[in-house]
């Protein structure tokens, strides 16, 4: 019996205002429901379905649906034997289906409207006669089935999410092509209820084997395109891609600018292999602000595109929010091909910063920090040459006057503000200051000296003497 019309729903032709019907056997049970796609002419309720059906009917049909619910799982088996008796009927009107299923797509799904008619229409009656062939029991090859097309349009970008109501509409569209009732193939109205069924779970089946081709394949060229794209950074980065046609080429494929604003960011890893800024490309790219990035087990380099240097607060904003992080920055640069020196000063700079720190150091705020980065050994004869004679005093007062060094070079020389600075008295300041100059050596009214000194402080930082009970 009719239970009744579900008015609202989408008609089988476009442009159409539909329904469905919901029928329920005699005598059955609240779970025995078919719902059946109105795509007829005239009133919803003038369905040639909407009629009492014979007890002999409803019990097939009840059964059949009891045996659907048995599995007790969204997945239900669909059965061969209650669909291949239309497959002839599908197959002497698969022309006119195929037109209407291309014609449907189009009209309802702007992405398909863009595809050339008769590729699409090839596509489609690709799809159907493989639905029919494999109904009728015939030997079927993967080049045409659901996953060699949810390859395909994983393959042409489109997302997922339209691929998938695209095969919903085709199923529809199919079934509705099957019950129209001016087609004088008409099927009887029991036999669409025995099939109905299992012609929807097939299509849902259908529809699970083609989403899993999908981003199994979406999958395998989006790590493809990282490996390619991480390889052309490299390229950059290690000055392997030279010349102009092959900047331009990996510009393109970085969507990179080949003369503009750029900087080279270094951040350390906190892992070998893990990201040191994971999903920074996309997070720049919300600030309007591309990017390319390459990852190695103990760095995670990028090349950042700026519209000018004014958008280098928005790319520092981005680094500073993170928590825990190491990175250094180059000097900003104009032309691609001076990628590698950019990266041999990013890398500098991160060597400047401690690695028991979190700071994020530009060139610019330490070019005499990534000259020592770049000889450590140098470095090192540098801080034991200025500082030895604070060296050899016993660890407070060492770290004491080292403290109070760092304050007056940080403070401008200005001992008012260095003694508010370390909550002391300005005679304090001056006394220390006195020790050091002592201890060292050199004068802190020497400029030559006071360069010196300033220069065996970054060199101790980045290489800090270890002392006997530190």
């Amino acid at each position: 019996m009719i239970v009744g019309p579900n008015s609202g729903a989408r008609g089988g032709r476009d442009g159409d205002t539909g329904c469905t019907i919901v029928v329920r056997a005699d005598n059955a049970g609240p779970g025995s429901l078919y719902v059946l796609p109105w795509t007829g002419r005239g009133r919803c309720g003038d369905h040639a379905a909407a009629r009492m059906l014979p007890r002999r009917e409803a019990t097939d049909v009840t059964e059949l649906s009891r045996r659907d619910q048995s599995t007790g799982s969204a997945r239900r088996s669909f059965s061969l034997a209650l669909l291949r008796p239309l497959v002839p009927i599908f197959r002497r009107k698969v022309d006119e289906l195929v037109e209407r299923l291309t014609i449907r797509l189009r009209q309802e799904i702007p992405d398909y409207a863009k595809m050339d008619y008769e590729e699409l229409r090839v596509e489609a009656e690709a799809q159907v006669r493989y639905v029919l062939d494999e109904l009728a029991g015939e030997p079927v090859g993967p080049e045409n089935g659901p996953a060699a097309y949810g390859r395909l349009r994983a393959e042409q970008g489109v997302p997922p999410e339209i691929v998938l109501h695209a095969y919903r509409v085709a199923w529809v569209e199919l079934w509705a092509g099957l019950v129209d009732d001016g087609d004088e193939d008409r099927v009887p109205t029991d036999q669409l209820l025995r099939a109905s069924s299992s012609f929807f779970w097939m299509a849902d089946e259908y529809a699970g084997r083609m989403l899993v081709a999908y981003r199994r394949r979406a999958t395998e060229l989006l790590i493809r395109e990282q490996a390619e794209r991480g390889a052309t950074a490299e390229g950059l980065f290690t000055g392997y891609l030279h010349g102009s046609e092959a900047l331009w080429q990996a510009a393109a494929l970085l969507d990179l600018p080949y003369y503009g604003h750029f900087v080279v960011v270094a951040a350390a890893t906190p892992t070998p292999g893990r990201e040191g800024l994971p999903g920074i490309r996309d997070a720049l790219m919300k600030a309007h602000i591309t990017s390319a990035w390459r990852l190695a087990p103990d760095l995670h380099a990028g090349i950042v595109a700026l519209h000018d240097l004014a958008a280098l607060r928005p790319l520092l904003d981005e680094l500073k929010g993170r928590v825990g992080i190491r990175a250094g920055l180059s000097a900003p640069y104009t032309r691609l091909a001076d990628t590698p020196h950019a990266m041999h000063v990013a890398r500098l700079v991160l060597d400047t910063i401690p690695t028991d720190q979190s700071a994020i150091k530009q060139f610019t705020e330490s070019p005499i920090g990534a000259l020592m980065a770049a000889s450590p050994d140098t470095a090192g004869e540098l801080r034991r040459s200025v500082l030895s004679g604070l060296e050899e005093l016993s660890k407070d007062d060492h770290q004491t006057l080292l403290l109070t060094l760092t304050a007056w070079y940080e403070s401008g020389g200005s001992i008012t503000d260095v003694a508010k600075r370390l909550y002391v008295h300005p005679n304090t300041v001056r006394y220390r200051l006195r020790r050091i100059q002592a201890q060292t050596g050199r004068s802190l009214d020497d400029p030559r000296d006071v360069a010196d000194i300033w220069a065996a402080l970054i060199a101790n930082a980045m290489i800090p003497t270890p002392r006997p009970g530190s």
